[in-house]
């Protein structure tokens, strides 16, 4: 069996209008619409199960049309057995008005929750995200945090003139939201929270040397609210889960994951449809995972999902 953790559609009901004018929708129109084709490509590469989530909802300031998108999506998900889903949260509406949503979205029957590295300025270690997280410790319902898509970080340092955002930005992002979760405190106040960083989390396992370098105990002084590195990598061990996306099925950076990560705090996700975007390359990713994961493929694969999963 075989779960996609990290898979996205838009049903027609909920498709953005930005997106739709957009080079993307000529791009990868029906793969990005089209539940029934994302079933069609992932029956041919033996893809049991796609937990979906709608990026463009993520973080919004308008609950309106967040909660519209989000019944739209679990009309898909309630009428077929393949699919799961994630709940956009709309973060820039505020904590309390978030939370709100994501709750009726869990009492609605979807399986987890879905968030940006960063919205509006709105990171997760601001107070905006505590009442999100509050729910998410109580429930156990996971959530997807996934990279700011235009504006990872400052345009300034990084913009789409050359792909630099895309290629660069975005994982700087997520290694840098994982950063400040564990300096900052967030695991140890909620300790059922489990936060499931996309793309590898930012390929942030290759940087290990380098954070190791810097948080060495004792190297740099004047910096006690650091966490020193023994403490940094025994919480990204224990608390800190990754998706398998974002590095297009290559074996290096699934390895480099897999050195530095538990076998069981990794998942396995395509980043349907903006990496894989027909059914031999959804089969390279699954293959990938079975020639890199060995005897631990099936629990990334599958079960790790699984078990993180609510109301399944």
């Amino acid at each position: 069996m075989t779960i996609d953790f990290g898979a996205h559609v838009y049903p027609e009901a909920s498709f953005p209008e930005p997106i739709e004018n957009s080079p993307l929708d000529d791009l990868i129109p029906t793969l990005l619409r089209n539940p029934g084709e994302l079933r069609r490509l992932y029956n041919a590469a033996g893809i049991d199960h796609a937990v979906l989530s709608q990026p463009y909802y993520m973080g919004s300031a308008d609950t309106e049309a967040t909660a519209e998108a989000n019944d739209a999506l679990l009309d898909v998900i309630e009428d077929d057995t393949m699919f799961y889903g994630l709940a956009a949260i709309p973060v820039s509406a505020g904590g309390d008005a978030a939370a709100a949503e994501f709750e009726r979205a869990l009492d609605a029957g979807y399986h987890g929750g879905a968030i940006e590295t960063k919205t509006n300025g709105i990171e997760l270690t601001d107070d905006a995200l505590e009442p999100v997280f509050e729910v998410a410790d109580r429930t156990g319902a996971p959530l997807l945090v996934h990279p700011k898509l235009d504006e990872s970080l400052h345009p300034d340092v990084l913009d789409d003139t050359y792909l630099l955002n895309a290629t660069f930005g975005r994982e700087a992002a997520l290694s840098e939201s994982i950063c400040k979760v564990i300096h900052q405190g967030i695991l140890d106040r909620y300790s059922d929270l489990n936060l499931v960083f996309h793309h590898l989390g930012g390929n942030i396992a290759s940087m290990m040397g380098r954070i190791h370098l810097q948080l060495d105990d004792g190297r740099w002084p004047g910096q006690d609210h650091v966490k020193d590195y023994q403490s940094f990598k025994a919480q990204l061990e224990s608390r800190v889960y990754i998706d398998t996306s974002g590095f297009f099925g290559y074996e290096s950076p699934i390895e480099s994951a897999l050195e530095e990560f538990p076998s069981t705090n990794v998942l396995f996700g395509t980043d349907y449809p903006f990496e894989p975007r027909d059914a031999t390359e959804l089969s390279d990713f699954v293959e990938t995972i079975q020639t890199v994961g060995g005897e631990d493929a099936e629990r990334i694969l599958e079960q790790n999902t699984r078990d993180l999963l609510v109301n399944v």
